[in-house]
């Protein structure tokens, strides 16, 4: 019997990806976002979470996609722990936590754009398209080192 990977699926820009259910802390609704004036563009703004503020990174610029739509409907909170502090990706819209084959685990394909591929850990290829399993502790550390740059350049 091979082992199974749960995966918390999601869409980002018609794409489907996923991330590790046992990455996932919590998964929020829109919610009213606060915008940080000077902060590197990743982080969306703020969100309140039951009295606990909270980093929104926008996986669409992280990724380097198009920006959301202003027709889209607001997107949605995949809360996610950093170290010790809880961080959202915000994403287009959430799906289903599916059972995949390990054993059908990938390399991210060529087609993954080189700037972006390190944010993968691999691919499922399922029977009606491509799943991309992000990498959430290696896209963090890369997020948060990118904003700590961005931030000491504007002091």
């Amino acid at each position: 019997m091979s082992d199974v990977a749960q995966i918390c699926t999601f869409s980002l820009n018609d794409r489907m990806l996923g991330i590790a259910v046992g990455e996932v802390v919590e998964i929020v609704l829109a919610q009213t976002l606060t915008p940080v004036p000077l902060v590197h563009p990743m982080v969306a703004g703020l969100i309140n979470m039951r009295g606990q503020i909270i980093s929104a990174i926008d996986l669409r610029h992280v990724l380097r996609m198009p920006p959301r739509p202003e027709t889209a409907p607001r997107p949605v909170n995949i809360i996610v722990r950093h170290n010790s502090e809880l961080m959202s990706l915000m994403v287009d819209q959430v799906g289903d936590v599916i059972e995949v084959d390990a054993g059908l685990f990938t390399a991210p394909p060529d087609t993954t754009p080189a700037e972006t591929k390190s944010l993968f850990r691999g691919a499922f290829q399922l029977p009606d398209r491509l799943l991309l399993l992000f990498d959430t502790p290696r896209a963090l550390e890369t997020i948060v080192s990118q904003v700590t740059k961005s931030s000491r350049r504007a002091t």
